[in-house]
């Protein structure tokens, strides 16, 4: 029995041995605890559990988990959950590997983020367009929010684009997979929550010069600025940029969180 792709879901099995394969030389796997996000038909989990000590392969899907489940892979261990409920704390030093639902890449990052303790590197296969947005640069057409957010915890590799085809169904876009590897912050944060929602709503005026940015922001100019960075636009900062801008918007009694 072959399982049908869920839309609910967001499901794209892989069905290439080939780029199973090339995501799994990538990745580099080498004898480690392997968490595989959203195992599917189990086409990347093979492969994984060639190289790994270990593959937990994270599914959802029921009927997906059965028969899965019935292959007997002898160092595979199915998980049917949502990996987004997983205690990554009970896998530490673990390795992430996984094709990632387009609809929910954002709350796996911020897992991922949350939880980046709790395992040693992540390799993910994501839509193209969002994977470009993590590796864009100030200045670039995808630079964003997201890009400073990640970016200030990870060193994101770029691995390669796979065309559509190569899933079943096939989706509307292409993919790219890409690596998150531990770095040391650029700075500390007090409040990583608050510095993050600023830069989100900053964003939200990209096109506009950062001081009416800010006007746009507060609703008024709080104090008046020197800064040279305020004639630029927000999509032309470095995150140091948005940090220093942070730091003395703080500094002013009257900067209260939006």
């Amino acid at each position: 029995m072959k399982p049908l792709a869920k839309k609910r879901l967001g499901q794209h099995f892989l069905n290439s041995i080939y780029i199973a394969r090339k995501i799994v030389n990538f990745a580099d796997i080498k004898e480690e605890v392997v968490i595989e996000i959203g195992a599917g038909k189990g086409m990347l989990t093979r492969e994984l559990a060639k190289k790994a000590r270990i593959v937990y392969a994270v599914e959802i899907d029921p009927e997906c988990a059965t028969i899965l489940k019935d292959k007997a892979l002898n160092n595979v261990k199915i998980i049917n959950a949502d990996f987004l409920d997983l205690n990554l704390k009970e896998y530490a030093g673990s390795v992430i590997v996984g094709n990632i639902p387009y609809s929910i890449t954002t709350k796996i990052i911020e897992k991922l983020v949350k939880d980046r303790e709790s395992f040693q590197k992540a390799f993910l296969t994501i839509q193209k367009e969002y994977g470009e947005r993590l590796l864009a640069q100030p200045g670039s057409t995808g630079y964003s929010s997201i890009t400073c957010y990640v970016n200030y915890y990870f060193n994101v590799f770029k691995g390669f684009v796979i065309p559509p085809s190569f899933f079943s169904p096939a989706p509307k876009v292409s993919s790219i997979v890409i690596g998150l590897m531990h770095k040391e912050p650029p700075f500390l944060l007090d409040d990583e929550i608050e510095f993050f929602n600023f830069i989100k709503g900053i964003f939200r005026y990209r096109r506009k010069i950062l001081k009416n940015a800010l006007i746009n922001y507060f609703g008024s100019l709080l104090v008046e600025l020197s800064h040279p960075i305020l004639y630029k636009r927000p999509e032309q900062l470095h995150l140091n940029d948005f940090f220093n801008l942070y730091k003395d918007l703080k500094s002013i009694e009257k900067f209260k969180e939006q």
